[in-house]
């Protein structure tokens, strides 16, 4: 599948989800198209200094990535009676699993952006 078509895909996938009240879902500035909104678009990725492959990388893993787990979980769900524990709990569970890799991340960030604080701070008193 070509990168035009899965950037497509994102983008009308996010479009399609600001109608069905998912927390999290950036409505506003309008007049952008949605993977704008949330700033994964080509144009703050190049931006941001990333590599044009990676960037089709990315929105390939954005697929595949959701819509295969997706699919795996609909399988599972053909051999249970217990559709609706079981999805619930798995959802719950990944969701989990994915703010629990993007921790270290954060922590990571804030002691950046901590210690480039203090490094302005020491320039401007420096200066003064």
């Amino acid at each position: 599948m070509s990168a035009k078509v899965l950037e497509t895909w994102i983008n009308e996938t996010l479009q399609d989800a600001e109608h069905l009240d998912i927390p999290g879902v950036i409505l506003k500035p309008e007049h952008k198209n949605p993977i704008s909104r949330y700033g994964i678009d080509r144009i703050a990725f190049q931006q941001a200094g990333i590599p044009t492959d990676l960037v089709d990388r990315v929105y390939r893993a954005l697929f595949v990535y959701s819509v295969g787990f997706y699919e795996l979980i609909k399988k599972c769900l053909q051999h249970t009676d217990k559709k609706y524990t079981l999805i619930t709990n798995l959802w719950k569970v990944f969701a989990i699993l994915l703010e629990y890799c993007c921790r270290t991340d954060y922590q990571m960030l804030i002691s950046e952006i901590s210690r480039d604080q203090k490094l302005e701070i020491e320039r401007l008193e420096t200066e003064y």
